[in-house]
């Protein structure tokens, strides 16, 4: 998508791009070693996109939620992983962000207030990545 609208936003001198990553672009994930990769691949081409062409005034972030209520489950298929991560995802991690939270942010990323904010992953998790 983002090689689809970067000739407009060129054109026009101006644009922003916020990709979804996830918290586990920010750490390890219970999610598994291939999704981890590919939020920490969403992350590098963030921080890529802003700093080619931020300077032709196109900003690209990413938001990294934790989790958002959705029908979407995800167990835990490994002992070893419940082994591990189930003491700390029974206790610590915050409550799940609704839709209306993550657009929010997402929003904020594309509006002007955020105009001098460019190649940033926002945790968008309600302080998970603070775990």
């Amino acid at each position: 998508l983002t090689r689809a609208v970067l000739p407009a936003m060129l054109d026009a001198g101006s644009g922003a791009i916020v990709n979804v990553a996830s918290e586990a672009a920010l750490r390890a994930s219970a999610a598994g070693v291939a999704y981890t990769a590919s939020k920490h691949a969403v992350a590098g081409l963030t921080k890529s996109i802003a700093f080619f062409y931020g300077p032709s005034g196109i900003r690209a972030n990413a938001v990294a939620p934790g989790a958002v209520l959705t029908n979407i489950e995800a167990p835990m298929k490994s002992d070893f992983a419940a082994r591990r991560l189930g003491p700390i995802m029974q206790t610590t991690i915050p409550a799940p962000a609704t839709s209306d939270q993550l657009a929010a942010a997402i929003a904020w990323l594309l509006s002007d207030d955020a105009a001098n904010v460019n190649g940033v992953v926002l945790p968008s998790d309600g302080g998970w990545s603070t775990l």
